[in-house]
């Protein structure tokens, strides 16, 4: 795509007078910087005062909004929090980390501090008495006196590395920034409430904020997430230039530094967008997509309503593909395609889908936004954060005007992910659903999977990935590949002469294709160059067909090795019971009751099943009962061969 220059005055001249949507023609590497400096630069930010003025305004307004029964419920939760103790934070429990690597105890209580003084937050500008005041400047209190905002495992950022921080070089990672929304949204809402009780207060909070996250974004640009390195962008940078960016729009009264904030934000995005494939495929899974491509309508948000609507990105067509990306990865009520670092529940945000669904005026977002808010409770307040709360406010009343529907089409592909859905029938969870995926094993919060799958029957899940454990330091060490549920031999992928996947981006699917009629999805992959040299393979070949008319997947595989070393073996992880009901053939019934069969040809594997209790906390999440892994084992030695495995 043509990077987007402009030579001629008069269309200068326009760009200044009139919003501008610019097109998916436009590079996505200079998108945001290209469009910021051609409708005037910091001059769309000029009038900033005024529009924090109506946005404090909107938010009392939709405030005294609230039902009864919504105000009663706030109130109660903000009461719950108050009777909670305040959290201590250690050095020893921070050092945890480094020592043993644990670095559950300490986030326990980071967040657990963080949580009450949101809650707080929230009671009072719902009730407005004060009562909660006294407890809110408690909570200030406690984190600006806290060494660093950001986590034990976050200090390789710091130049003294893991272990406890250095209180004279102040780094942001996620959950700075996060902090810093926190306060900011603090110091916004109960500006005049804080200033009764003390001026110092304010002070207080705009030096930490100074110190610990305006000071340092402005005047380094080696933090890996800002994407100067040129180093692939995930998550972090998004997330972090959304809350930087937040923050100096409500809390940073010097225009300049606010302005070189907003200017240097654009140009980080833009290295998040150039990240992305054309597809909008997010290969950090669902479970991260609200923190990622979701948080970005909210950056993109927060740029439109202090430019007075000046900056307008509807007319970006990768921005619209991150969009939909969620709903077609989505499979019934809370279950998601999960692969990578990611559950196979997801609880979506869905006032950033609402308002992607706004900016592009998206019927299926729009409906899928009210699908998952009629999956939830009547009275359904967000008060995980500030900032969702704020910008939940009022989002019923917009999403009772749409029909509650989940898009699911029958097929969806990405083709730069490599990741293919597919199911019965389109617009509804009965019948077969089947996820495949090629790609590589370098990928964003990666599992070594290519060629991976899973099965759901009637929306519920039959063969599947388990998805990640509690992150601990072993999670993002060298190590990481060591815990079972990154191997390739607990995904559903086959073990070749013993050896399983291999970690790095040279390890791949290659000569994927896919293709769709009517009634067939074929994918076709092969994922010999997945293995290392040990496996000594040539060729493995890997083709799923979906027959939505017959109801039947199509496991058909070719391989040819250089030598036999051990027999290869076929995983299939399941939910549910396996039961042997004829020679060669396997039913499983998942824990929801539903029945898929598995069929292998018996001459050529012999079969064994073995349960992998789940201890993990986070796993168990998901997985309430035991999972059980299928082995087919190929029996003979011979170096060419194929066969064929059916789901139905």
């Amino acid at each position: 795509m043509s990077k987007f220059i402009i030579h001629n005055p008069i269309y200068i001249l326009l760009l200044l007078l009139f919003p501008l949507t610019i097109s998916a023609q436009v590079r996505n590497d200079t998108y945001l910087a290209d469009l910021f400096n051609a409708q005037g630069g910091a001059q769309l930010f000029n009038q900033v005062e005024n529009i924090r003025l109506e946005k404090k305004n909107k938010i009392r307004s939709e405030l005294g909004n609230l039902s009864d029964v919504e105000r009663k419920t706030i109130i109660e939760r903000s009461m719950m929090a108050m009777e909670r103790p305040w959290t201590n934070l250690t050095f020893s429990e921070f050092n945890e980390f480094k020592l043993n690597g644990n670095r559950s105890n300490y986030e326990a209580n980071y967040f657990g501090r963080r949580n009450k003084l949101t809650a707080l937050l929230i009671g009072e500008l719902v009730e407005g008495k004060g009562r909660f005041l006294p407890e809110i400047v408690n909570g200030i209190g406690m984190v600006v006196e806290e060494s660093t905002w950001a986590l034990p495992a976050h200090m390789y950022l710091q130049k003294a590395g893991d272990g406890l921080p250095d209180a004279e070089e102040p780094v942001i990672d996620l959950f700075v920034s996060q902090t810093a929304t926190l306060l900011s949204w603090t110091r916004f809402l109960l500006t005049d409430e804080l200033n009764a009780y003390s001026p110092l207060l304010i002070r207080r909070i705009d030096a930490e904020l100074e110190k610990r996250v305006f000071t340092p974004y402005v005047e380094r640009d080696d933090f890996f997430w800002m994407g100067f390195n040129k180093r692939k962008m995930n998550n972090w940078n998004i997330y972090c230039n959304t809350n930087v960016l937040i923050s100096a729009l409500i809390a940073q009264d010097d225009q300049s530094i606010r302005n070189k904030i907003i200017e240097k934000s654009t140009r980080s995005v833009d290295r998040f967008l150039s990240s992305y494939s054309p597809d909008g495929g997010c290969d950090e899974g669902p479970a991260y997509w609200g923190i990622a491509g979701g948080a970005l309508v909210d950056y993109l948000g927060q740029l439109s309503d202090f430019s007075d609507s000046r900056l307008n990105f509807s007319g970006n067509k990768l921005v619209h593909q991150i969009a939909t990306y969620i709903y077609k990865v989505h499979i019934d009520k809370t279950y998601y395609v999960n692969f990578a670092d990611a559950g196979a529940t997801a609880n979506q945000d869905i006032g950033k889908i609402y308002r992607y669904g706004k900016l592009f005026d998206d019927k299926e977002l729009l409906q899928f936004a009210a699908y998952i808010r009629s999956g939830r409770a009547a009275v359904n307040v967000d008060m995980a954060s500030i900032h969702a709360f704020v910008s939940g406010l009022g989002l019923d009343k917009e999403l009772s005007k749409f029909t509650p529907k989940a898009p699911q089409p029958k097929q969806a592909w990405f083709p730069d992910l490599q990741v293919a859905t597919a199911r019965q029938q389109a617009g509804s969870s009965r019948g077969l659903f089947l996820a495949v995926k090629g790609g590589h094993n370098a990928e964003s919060h990666n599992h070594n999977d290519v060629g991976n799958f899973v099965i759901y029957k009637d929306g519920t899940p039959v063969v599947v990935d388990a998805g990640v454990g509690v992150y601990t330091k072993q999670t993002f060490s060298a190590d990481r590949y060591k815990l079972w549920y990154m191997q390739s031999g607990w995904h559903n992928c086959p073990t070749i002469n013993g050896v399983m996947q291999q970690q790095g981006g040279g390890f791949a699917a290659r000569n994927v294709n896919y293709s769709q009629t009517e009634d067939n999805v074929t994918v076709n992959m092969d994922i010999a160059q997945a293995y290392p040299k040990s496996a000594e393979v040539n060729k493995w070949e890997r083709s799923f067909v979906f027959n939505s008319k017959r109801g039947q997947i199509t496991l058909s595989e070719s391989y040819d090795l250089k030598r036999f070393i051990s027999a290869s073996t076929l995983s299939f992880l399941v939910n549910g019971d396996v039961k042997e009901v004829a020679k060669g053939k396997l039913a499983i019934t998942n824990y929801q009751g539903n029945q898929v069969y598995l069929s292998f040809p018996h001459e050529q594997f012999k079969f064994r099943v073995e349960t992998q209790e789940i201890a993990d906390s986070n796993l168990k999440k998901h997985w309430s009962k035991p999972l059980v892994r299928i082995t087919l084992e190929k029996l003979g030695s011979s170096l060419v061969g194929s066969h064929q495995i059916q789901f139905n």
